[in-house]
């Protein structure tokens, strides 16, 4: 008599593969946008990567610079998006360890930027 046993799963990834690879895509796309828009001759623009109306009116106005910024602004998403995916993701298996690892880091991210923000 054999008995069966349960198939073996790995690791979940799936969805912070997808994510990483997604913001990844993205932010190709968005600075290849600009690089266009530079090649076509679109009228540069300027300002400030806070002034969040600012860029959407660049990204109305086809202008490289606020096409850049939104790629800048995807990649830096992308990890922080990856870690609270990855968290969700293990917290479904219980693997409370790589739950608490992954907070941790976007802990240490988060408070990077306040000491960036504030410096």
């Amino acid at each position: 008599m054999s008995t069966q046993q349960a198939p073996q799963h790995g690791a979940p990834r799936r969805y912070t593969s997808a994510t990483l690879t997604g913001g990844a895509l993205l932010a190709a796309l968005l600075f290849g946008v600009a690089v266009a828009a530079e090649v076509l001759g679109a009228e540069t623009g300027e300002g400030e990567m806070t002034d969040l109306a600012a860029i959407v009116d660049g990204l109305v106005a086809f202008t490289p610079w606020a096409w850049a910024t939104a790629g800048a602004y995807a990649v830096l998403a992308t990890p922080v998006v990856g870690l609270i995916v990855t968290a969700v993701e293990y917290w479904s298996v219980d693997d409370r360890r790589t739950v608490l690892l992954a907070l941790a880091v976007l802990a240490v991210l988060t408070a990077s930027v306040f000491v960036a923000v504030l410096r």
